[in-house]
């Protein structure tokens, strides 16, 4: 597949809604209809190339790389007004549909599921992504970002952007799961903060298969206390179980065979007040140790003769790739950097950097680096293939140059490294503060 291929891929997603602006426009056969210095295609490309500088300057780079007038600011925002909620959206598919995801272990695609918050801008009025602070009268303003991932193809299959105040990181993961766009079969792959019985019953019900890391018994809301589970060491073993809204004496006497559903609690498949239907629930559960010494816990419904344990852990390792390109999005693609307070803007740019991250990984793969026999091998350099695919989608990367241009700048694949996390709180970046 080639560079060239890719981009004008892409360029056709723009023109088909070019063609069709009453589908993509705030005022269907009003917006976009005389001439103007910022035309519909080359705003969108312009989007897309964003970095980490101020608009006016965002704005002479894409549009001095065309040779054409440069528009004001004013008039680049009055542009990008009109453009409706479903422009980016659209064109992420269109994408996804294109370029097909192709790439399997043992005959299954792996789906990382993961979210991250995004620090934004402030705008008091906008209750929805204030998060509250532990200082009175202080907080900030976030939004979360939800993320289908293939680790195998290294692109966002989904993503569901929620106001940090309302995020429901299980609802999504639901949401994700049946609009997924990977034909064939399926390993779902998240972590904690995604796993609940509602989640785990829309997985089996998918007829697709997941590794779930859950919590210990030793925490306080871990339903695996109730049943009896070796103390010490590895296990792999199965839970069969079923789930109702009722608190018989007949099921409350046994709490390893059901698990009461409260009220208050979603639960999809049995109605709140049916205290008659039971779900049933098999699993695997396991217990793996961690090179330090300690234990996760693992769910997953793939079989034990296809899938050992040491199998299962190397799946959930694979998870990691996600939060790598979570890094690559917020550090080089410039996640945390946005050129407008409006959240329906914010948004706008959220999709485009996910969708500039596809791309760059379309292009990454469109070439396959020399192998030398030497120490390491090497890989095409994603921080930098992000540059040059800016650059390539404005035309000041040519066709001919893209391929040595990528091939260029490689890095050594270490397998195997890992690091302790270093948490640190993460400010939004001012939009005063742009060169």
């Amino acid at each position: 597949m080639k560079a060239s291929y890719i981009k004008n891929s892409l360029l056709r997603s723009i023109n088909f809604m070019n063609d069709n602006l009453s589908a993509f426009v705030k005022h269907p056969g009003v917006d976009f209809t005389r001439n103007r210095k910022c035309p519909f295609q080359l705003l969108i490309l312009s989007i897309l190339s964003m970095e980490t500088h101020s608009l006016n300057r965002e704005i002479r780079r894409s549009f001095q790389a065309f040779d054409l007038p440069v528009p004001s600011k004013s008039a680049f925002i009055q542009q990008r007004n009109k453009l409706n909620d479903k422009v980016f959206p659209n064109l992420f598919t269109s994408l996804n549909d294109t370029f097909s995801f192709r790439k399997t272990y043992r005959g299954y695609h792996l789906l990382a599921v993961d979210g991250s918050d995004i620090n934004i801008p402030p705008l008091k009025e906008d209750s929805d992504t204030f998060v509250a602070s532990n200082t009175p009268d202080v907080g900030y303003y976030q939004m979360h970002l939800n993320a289908l991932y293939d680790v195998l193809e290294e692109r966002y299959a989904g993503i569901l952007v929620q106001p940090r105040a309302q995020i429901d990181e299980r609802e999504a993961f639901i949401s994700l799961l049946h609009d997924n766009p990977v034909k064939g079969k399926r390993i779902y792959l998240a972590d904690r903060g995604y796993f609940s019985f509602n989640v785990l019953a829309h997985l089996l019900k998918s007829e697709h298969f997941f590794v779930l890391r859950i919590n210990s018994p030793d925490a306080r809301s871990s339903f695996l206390k109730r049943f009896s589970l070796p103390a010490e060491g590895e296990f792999d073993t199965l839970l069969d179980f079923n789930i109702t809204r009722s608190k018989k004496s007949c099921y409350s006497a046994h709490p390893d065979r059901f698990l009461y559903i409260r009220p208050d609690r979603t639960f999809d498949f049995i109605p709140v007040g049916d205290h008659s239907s039971l779900y049933p629930i098999n699993v695997r559960i396991l217990r793996i140790r961690l090179k330090d010494g300690s234990y996760e816990y693992l769910l997953t419904n793939l079989s034990a003769t296809s899938f050992s344990p040491d199998v299962l852990k190397h799946l959930y390792q694979l998870r990691w790739g996600i939060e790598t390109s979570f890094r690559f999005l917020k550090y080089n693609i410039a996640l945390n950097n946005f050129h407008s307070i409006r959240r329906d803007f914010i948004i706008q740019e959220m999709f485009a950097r996910v969708i500039l991250y596809n791309l760059t990984m379309l292009l990454v793969h469109s070439v396959s680096p020399p192998h030398k026999e030497c120490k390491y091998q090497y890989k095409v350099s994603v921080s930098d293939a992000i540059t040059t695919c800016r650059d390539f989608l404005i035309n000041r990367v040519k066709n001919a140059e893209i391929k040595d241009l990528l091939l260029h700048y490689l890095t050594a694949v270490r397998p195997g490294r890992s690091f302790p996390r270093k948490p640190r709180s993460k400010r939004f970046v001012p939009l005063t503060n742009r060169a």
